[in-house]
This record gives structure tokens, sequence and C-alpha cells, in this order.
């Protein structure tokens, strides 16, 4: 017997919504989609995407697909960070480069002498390559502890290597031999859920952070909010387009940095020709709760035959990957 030797087997959100109208009889086997339809459905499917992100379908298996680590950079004595695109401060990607100052740099300066312009320790595995405008940040030398300087690459070279900056260092912040410069092309999403924190030293030894999701738990669990020195908790509060990030202190040590590890959101479908960012093990959960939710739509009956479709492959789907949990039980006769 000759099997297909293949397992890459995907689908669009214009293969998903057919399955479903079919589903539902709203298209017959042969039909082409109309697409007054096409367009109800592929609204309903960015709703029930958006809707299961995170655990928020009720699975308990977690979602290790959408898993992200972020890097979030220090500010010295900032406490509070967000964490989205639409925010024009927020220094934190799924991916950071890390290099060093190989020549001192005066303020004023636009060209810095880096060590490299690559990385491939950070992220092992991973290569992260200085490209024009990334957004790169230089640990400064200033009277009042160092800091970190924000600004766009507008070129480099590999030959010594050197980097361009938008922006000069500022006045009274020069750059020392050895200190560290962070870069990265994207910003990270905002997240609807956080899994694990630590605090990241410049010799990548990581400390717990205590993660707070409720306001008056942290509150009243952190009695003195700015005092000066490592954060050991955050307080973690997914906002309407960004996720706000408040330290229990106000950092003095801006080589150290927060990692975070997330489920990250569920992308958009802009267009049915979208691929369906989903593993295949959840195709059939898909199918079904878009064919029930575009049911009523259509003015379309929910059979019973259809209910256990979807019931059976909603659960299966939910029980994928289980957490790993210790249960100890006891009998007293």
């Amino acid at each position: 017997m000759a099997t297909s030797g293949s397992w890459n087997y995907s689908l669009t959100a214009a293969n998903l919504i057919l399955i479903a109208l079919e589903d539902i009889g709203q298209v017959q086997s042969g039909e082409s989609v109309d697409s007054d339809d096409e367009t109800v459905a592929l609204r309903a499917l960015n709703l029930l995407v958006k809707q299961w992100q995170g655990r928020a379908d009720g699975a308990p298996g977690l979602k290790v697909w959408t898993r992200q680590r972020i890097t979030l950079a220090l500010a010295l004595g900032q406490q509070a960070y967000l964490i989205g695109p639409g925010s024009s401060d927020a220094r934190a990607s799924t991916q950071v480069g890390r290099t060093t100052i190989r020549v001192a740099e005066a303020a004023g300066q636009t060209i810095l002498d880096v060590t490299a312009r690559t990385d491939t320790t950070t992220y092992p595995g991973t290569t992260i390559t200085m490209t024009d405008a990334d957004i790169i940040g230089i640990q400064t030398d200033n009277s009042g502890g160092d800091d970190i300087f924000w600004s766009t690459i507008s070129s480099s070279s590999g030959t010594g290597p050197t980097v361009t900056l938008a922006a000069a260092l500022p006045t009274g912040q020069p750059a020392a031999v050895g200190n560290y410069v962070w870069w990265f092309t994207s910003r990270a999403q905002r997240f609807p859920h956080v899994e694990a924190a630590v605090l990241r030293d410049a010799d990548r030894t990581d400390t717990d952070l205590r993660i707070y999701t409720d306001v008056r738990e942290y509150d009243l669990g952190v009695p003195d909010k700015y005092a000066d020195g490592d954060p050991t908790a955050i307080l973690v509060e997914p906002l309407l387009t960004q996720t706000r990030v408040t330290l229990d202190s106000q950092p003095s040590d801006v080589t150290k940095q927060i990692i975070l590890t997330v489920i990250y959101p569920a992308e958009d479908y802009d267009a049915t020709a979208n691929d369906v960012a989903f593993p295949q093990e959840w195709y059939a959960a898909l199918e079904w709760e878009l064919a029930r939710r575009i049911c009523p739509k259509f003015q379309k009956k929910w059979t019973e035959e259809m209910n256990m479709n979807w019931e059976q492959a909603t659960q299966i789907a939910r029980q994928l990957n289980p957490e790993n949990i210790n249960v100890y039980a006891r009998r007293d006769d």
C-alpha cells in the first residue's frame, strides 16, 4: 500500500468557511460560496478565534503553538510599561538581539562601533541580525545611573562593525566600552494571558517573579511600590489594545530584563486567502464551532447529529495538551 508520505495538510479561511457552510446545508457539494455568505462567515471566524485565544475557550490544555517569550527592557526608575505595537514607548519584543560597545562613544555620536551585528546566543538556535529601521537601545552612562537611550537604526555595516543611529547619543550620556546594545524589529503584541515571568540578569541568570493579575492583591501585597531596586513581582493587566505590566519597584539596573512567557493573541483573518493559524488537530473543532455559530444567520436547523459532531470535535481539541498536575487521594477506612 502506498501512503502519501506527506504531513503538510493545511486550510485557508476560505476552505474552512466552505466546509462549515456545507455542514449546515447552505452550500451543496460542488457549489461555490456566495460572496455575501463568505463575508458573513469570515466575520464569524474572526470573532471565534478572538474568543478562543488564550485559555478563553475553557480548554484545560495549553495552546502551546501560540506560546511566545517576550523580552521587556527596563528603564531607570520606570515602574509601569505598556506592551503592544500601539505604544510608542514599548520596548518589548519576541526577538531581541544583544551586543556590546566596542569603542568608547561620546555623547553626540551617531555612528557606534559595536562588537557584532548578529546575535546567536540570546535565543539558542536563532540568528538575529541588525536591519535598517530596527529599534535599538544603548546602555549609556550618566550621573543619575545607567539608562538606555532608544533610537532606530539608519544603517549598519559588517566591516568594523558599526551601526548608524537616527538620533545621536544625548548630552551627558556617553557609552563606555562593554556597555550593552539591544535591538529588535517588531514590538510585541498585546497578550491575553501570561504563564510565567522571570527577571534575567546580564549573565542570563533568571530569578522567578510573582505574577499578580488582581489589582487588589497587588495593592495589598506590595506595601512600598516606589522602592528602588530589582522587581520581585509584577501586575499584568490586559487593556483594550495593550497589556500593562506594573513592577513592585523602580528598576535601578537596566542591564536586567523581564522575560514573559505568554499565550500570544490569535491572528486576524483579513482575507479568505489567509491560512488558518491553528494546528491540524484543531481544524475539526474550528469547522464545527464555526458551523454552529453561523447556522442561525442562514436560518438553518441545528440538528442533533450536528450537535454530536460539534461536541466530539471540540472536546477532543480541548484535551489535546492537558496541563500536568499532581493529584493525591487518600482513603481513610
